[in-house]
């Protein structure tokens, strides 16, 4: 929260000196003010930042003075501290929240990951003894047909070739 204590200014109606109409008179850019500014004995207390509940600004006004409405800015600043307070508890809250579900979700893709990794691993488990029985079957098919072939040189010849396999 901010704070800001300004000293207000009286504004009167401003009579030309003969200085501004000579200023005026040589330089055309030059502009007599129409208004004078002067600091006041009134206070103004304004307050910025956080959740406004009662008000902003308070000031000094011929019925009241500042001093009298310290309670009342006192409040204000309770308020938004207090909201402000509940706010920050409700981030961290949310934010707990937050890492609650992201532990959750990574937890499920540590479990998905872990699963699919044995699915991969066994069907590349499955297709490795498919190929292992294609080939013990083949080798199987081989051997009988050689077997069942007549003797001679074609036999002796399958046969190298059965046994280099």
């Amino acid at each position: 929260m901010g704070f800001l204590v300004l000293q207000e200014q009286d504004r009167t109606e401003h009579v030309a000196t003969e200085k501004d109409l000579a200023a005026a008179k040589k330089d055309s850019w030059v502009r007599i003010p129409r208004f004078d500014c002067t600091p006041s004995e009134r206070l103004r207390f304004v307050l910025s930042g956080g959740q406004p509940h009662l008000a902003s600004e308070w000031a000094e006004t011929p019925g009241r003075s500042l001093e009298e409405q310290l309670a009342e800015i006192a409040q204000e600043v309770t308020l938004r501290g207090e909201a402000a307070e509940r706010r920050r508890q409700d981030e961290i809250e949310a934010a707990r929240h937050k890492r609650i579900r992201w532990e959750a979700a990574m937890e499920e893709g540590r479990i998905r990951y872990a699963e699919a990794y044995r699915i991969r691993h066994f069907e590349a488990q499955e297709a490795a003894w498919r190929h292992a029985t294609r080939l013990t079957e083949y080798v199987s098919a081989v051997r009988a047909r050689v077997e069942a072939m007549p003797p001679g040189q074609a036999r002796t010849d399958a046969e190298a070739c059965r046994n280099s396999a």
